[in-house]
């Protein structure tokens, strides 16, 4: 159930698609990420078609915009069209909506298709494309309609960051930041301001280690949502790009649940990163407590009669969860909403 996850050239991910055991690739590639390497994907394929291998292109919409029930039925009748079989194999190549999305595919066609990942965004590299959770989102919150579904390689080319914009760096690096709280090695990385390749080898091997260890999110997974609780509800009030808003939804946890050191930390991480978040989107407006509690009741984390549990850290490398009703985190919320207003650090 573990994937391969490993660094590689163009030249060496056709290679080792030429190798996998099929003789039907489909391959599922964000529209835009196909518009700036587009020549360069279709001159490797090539070499994996010279390997007597059918490839069947589907390129999908841009970003979030793919993980929609239309979007699926989609590229679900695409694909049976065709006359794929049970030993195809699937490729996604784009950032992490286009993993969610394709692997997706991969785990219903047929009741499920081996798969592989080729990230391009940062956020891929380092946490969206590795650890096999796929799925779509619900006008109800994100993600909400999926399935575990490991993929069997996650080839990781950091050439794709070339052309990424400005704004889907930064989201990367609010996800690089999380690690840090997650682990000493990339804790120390991130305070050293190291390159940022080794921060990305980093994180994709915690990540790795951290699914291998608990797949289906019984047990040290589990940390991986730090932030993520009022961090898909920032996203969704503020539109904004998934992770900067969980490092604004970290900076809440910390703020209710945490310490002074630990705000300090985030702080301190952003810079080693270099990543610059400025200050919260609600700073010196209304606190949207009842957005927020609207979005966290609809969200997957949250378990029978309204709870929810919530992930903190303890120290660095050491997480901790704590169940907390709907109600007892609105009324931290409003007890601390004229604060929050005004909340810098």
């Amino acid at each position: 159930m573990n994937s391969e996850v490993k660094k590689a050239s163009l030249k060496e991910i056709a290679e080792a698609l030429s190798k996998v055991e099929t003789d039907t690739l489909l391959v599922v590639v964000d529209s835009r990420v196909w518009q700036l390497y587009g020549k360069d994907l279709e001159e490797n394929i090539n070499k994996v078609l010279e390997a007597n291998k059918k490839v069947l292109l589907y390129k999908t919409l841009e970003g979030e915009a793919t993980k929609s029930m239309a979007e699926f039925e989609k590229g679900l009748e695409f694909f049976l069209e065709k006359g794929i079989h049970r030993k195809s194999h699937l490729v996604a190549i784009g950032g992490g909506a286009t993993s969610d999305f394709a692997g997706f595919l991969a785990a219903t066609l047929l009741r499920g298709l081996s798969w592989s990942v080729i990230p391009t965004t940062l956020l891929s590299m380092v946490d969206a494309g590795i650890g096999g959770k796929t799925g779509l989102n619900s006008k109800n919150g994100k993600n909400l309609i999926g399935a575990f579904h490991m993929p069997d390689h996650v080839w990781i080319n950091e050439s794709f960051l070339e052309t990424l914009p400005e704004t889907e760096l930064n989201s990367g690096k609010g996800e690089v930041i999380k690690y840090g709280f997650l682990s000493q090695e990339i804790a120390e990385l991130l305070k050293a301001k190291s390159d940022l390749s080794s921060i990305i080898e980093a994180c994709a091997q915690k990540k790795e280690a951290i699914v291998q260890a608990d797949f289906t999110e019984r047990g040290e997974r589990i940390s991986l949502n730090l932030g993520h609780t009022f961090g898909h509800a920032i996203e969704k009030i503020y539109t904004m790009p998934h992770g900067e808003a969980i490092f604004w939804g970290m900076a809440l946890i910390f703020k209710l649940y945490g310490t002074e050191e630990q705000l300090k930390l985030l702080r301190t991480f952003e810079t080693g990163v270099g990543a610059s978040f400025g200050q919260s989107p609600w700073f010196n407006k209304t606190f949207p407590v009842d957005k927020i509690i609207e979005y966290v009741s609809k969200d997957k984390k949250v378990k029978s009669n309204g709870i929810v549990q919530t992930v903190t850290i303890k120290e660095v490398g050491k997480f901790e969860t704590k169940e907390r009703t709907l109600d007892e985190i609105r009324k931290e919320l409003e007890k601390e909403k004229d604060e929050l207003r005004i909340f810098d650090f």
